[in-house]
């Protein structure tokens, strides 16, 4: 996806050979995060990685950050995505579901221990007896604990204010570190809790929960083209080139001819 209003910065898993993927960073506006870390399936490694990526992003002062993952693709053209975002200036697009109401499948992630950050012999049975043993966990700070989704749009503003409070905030990210999947609750609870709240609406990305699997989104096919079609979302997850690689022709095609502007 080009446009002259687009760059792309790409987070390689520490424990990933770079070298492959190498050829990338030839294109003018593709860029490798230099600081990488090691990622593990919801574990803090991607806060982290999202974390490092606003360090190297910020100081280039772009309007927003787009925040995705290689399961992502487009639904609309890039001309369309530049204006859609840049008619609504101003506007945070991250999901914001409470923990405790519409989301209320992911408060055990929350009020309980979870050890996913240490890669430790018999930890699932250490968290049960943890659990069993100490009280529900408390948030450190009064706000209202809110996510769904670890991608979102977000102002330069609103990612400085992030990097700005983790960092003046340690018992913040104490508590986070012992949560499971925590990358979908600690961004979107952040700003909710701020002056962004204001500003905050729905993220840009469509994702299809019907199917899901132990807390995994469908993953979306040719069968879902006309549902894709249908969307007034900008993206979609999950992808899966294994399972179904004509999905992306079929985007992509459609994308050229029929979705150019708004």
């Amino acid at each position: 996806m080009k446009h002259p209003a687009f760059d792309f910065y790409v987070h390689i898993d520490k424990k990933t050979d770079v070298e492959p993927f190498r050829y990338l960073f030839n294109s003018q506006n593709i860029f490798l995060i230099r600081n990488r870390t090691k990622i593990y399936w919801a574990g803090w490694g991607t806060i982290q990685a999202t974390i490092n990526g606003f360090n190297e992003i910020l100081p280039k002062q772009y309007d927003y950050i787009n925040v995705i993952s290689a399961q992502d693709f487009p639904i609309k053209s890039a001309n369309y995505i530049y204006q859609y975002i840049n008619e609504r200036q101003g506007q945070e697009f991250i999901t914001c579901q409470s923990v405790d109401e519409e989301w209320a499948e992911a408060a055990s992630r929350v009020y309980e221990y979870h050890l996913i950050n240490w890669q430790i012999p018999g930890r699932h049975k250490l968290e049960t007896i943890i659990n069993k043993i100490l009280p529900k966990r408390k948030y450190p700070l009064p706000h209202k604990i809110v996510g769904r989704a670890n991608w979102f749009t977000i102002t330069k503003d609103a990612a400085q204010y992030l990097l700005n409070f983790i960092d003046q905030h340690p018992e913040v990210v104490r508590f986070f570190k012992y949560c499971w999947g925590a990358d979908e609750i600690i961004f979107s609870t952040i700003l909710y809790n701020s002056n962004f709240k204001k500003s905050i609406v729905d993220n840009l990305v469509y994702v299809d929960w019907s199917g899901q699997k132990h807390g995994h989104p469908k993953i979306l096919t040719a069968e879902d083209i006309e549902k894709l079609k249908a969307s007034d979302k900008l993206l979609a997850r999950k992808f899966d080139i294994e399972k179904d690689e004509s999905i992306f022709s079929l985007l992509e095609e459609w994308v050229k001819t029929n979705q150019l502007t708004i």
